[in-house]
């Protein structure tokens, strides 16, 4: 579902005329922290003088400059709390990274909501993260799951050979489907075999069980292959709606949905839980609904949740979206039509 962006297009068009004001918004809202996570995109990646590098059509952060002039646009109760929240981040590292991206997905909601005339506010105190003008007020919780696997698994085993001289070109594959997660002590014993403590060359190739079977929901084991070498490929397919979905909702549901605080926050007001699963390695939704519709537990609180993928390129993610079949259901239309009006939201009429 596609969002017109007429406002910021609008007003950053008339911005790229006028070069001293690049990125205006964004500019403003980062401050002057040197460590913040977005710093260094805006930086010349050579000194070379005929590399030339316009950082400021970079659409990593023209994306967040049409996301943040939206929402200055709109200016929503409790979006200069938001604003001292994305100026606070001061670490480069890819942690610190990481911790923006999980801020990054509530400004990606909101700029929706905003864009499309929907009534809310930054809730800046407990509970919730936007609060859904009307009676009675609804809400929406936006959080994120980002696992290490076999991504991570690269970067890590990569940056250490790099670190210690040799190639870095790796090889990964898992059969039969993908880890959704690689388990603490699996993933610490091979990054331990190919970076041993005393500095030597390591292994060339290793096969470990990353994720253990799980016979009673159809989830078979996966095993990891890491070789230094070859494609330099990881490989993160898994076949349409193979058991790797299954195990990704319910990575979501016992690390998210079930979380004590995400628990407290659901009973404190009717609220639509968002989860950005951007970062994890395969974040496949075509058939998030059908398999999400069989985790659903009496006991759960939330209306619904919604699985978000939010490519830093773009400014409309993807949504797709499970309702709580033991929801209150008056509590769901009341959600369904507080939002109705933003088109990434409207298909929960269709839900209900």
């Amino acid at each position: 579902m596609v969002v017109s962006g007429s406002i910021a297009k609008a007003v950053y068009s008339r911005q790229m005329d006028i070069p001293s004001q690049q990125l205006p918004v964004l500019r403003r809202w980062m401050g002057s922290a040197p460590g913040h996570p977005l710093r260094r995109l805006m930086e010349l990646p050579s000194p070379d003088p005929e590399v030339v590098y316009a950082w400021w059509r970079d659409p990593v952060l023209v994306v967040l400059e049409e996301i943040l002039t939206v929402l200055e646009q709109a200016h929503p109760v409790g979006l200069e709390s938001i604003a001292r929240t994305f100026r606070a981040f001061d670490d480069p590292s890819w942690d610190g990274m990481e911790k923006f991206l999980q801020h990054r997905a509530e400004l990606v909601v909101a700029a929706l909501l905003a864009e499309s005339g929907v009534p809310f506010r930054f809730n800046t105190t407990a509970g919730p993260d936007l609060l859904l003008d009307g009676a009675p007020t609804c809400a929406i919780e936006v959080s994120s799951r980002s696992p290490k696997s076999l991504f991570n698994l690269n970067q890590v085993l990569g940056e250490g050979l790099r670190a210690r001289g040799f190639p870095d070109t790796l090889t990964i594959t898992a059969e039969p489907i993908p880890p959704v997660e690689i388990r603490s002590q699996v993933r610490d014993a091979i990054v331990q075999q190919f970076l041993p403590p005393d500095g030597s060359p390591g292994v060339g190739r290793l096969r470990a069980m990353a994720a253990p079977s799980r016979p009673d929901d159809g989830i078979p084991a996966s095993w990891v292959t890491v070789t230094r070498g070859g494609s330099g490929i990881t490989s993160y397919s898994a076949p349409y709606d193979s058991p790797h979905m299954t195990a990704l909702a319910q990575s979501v549901a016992t690390n998210v949905l079930r979380d004590k605080r995400k628990i407290r926050q659901s009973q404190a007001l009717p609220t639509l839980l968002v989860v950005d699963v951007s970062r994890t390695d395969l974040p496949d939704l075509r058939c998030w609904e059908k398999t999400f519709e069989r985790i659903w537990k009496p006991h759960d609180a939330f209306l619904g949740l919604a699985a978000l993928v939010a490519d830093p390129n773009q400014r409309t993610p993807t949504l797709t979206f499970s309702i709580n079949p033991y929801a209150d259901p008056e509590h769901v239309a009341h959600l369904a039509s507080g939002v109705s009006g933003c088109p990434a939201f409207g298909v929960l009429q269709d839900l209900i």
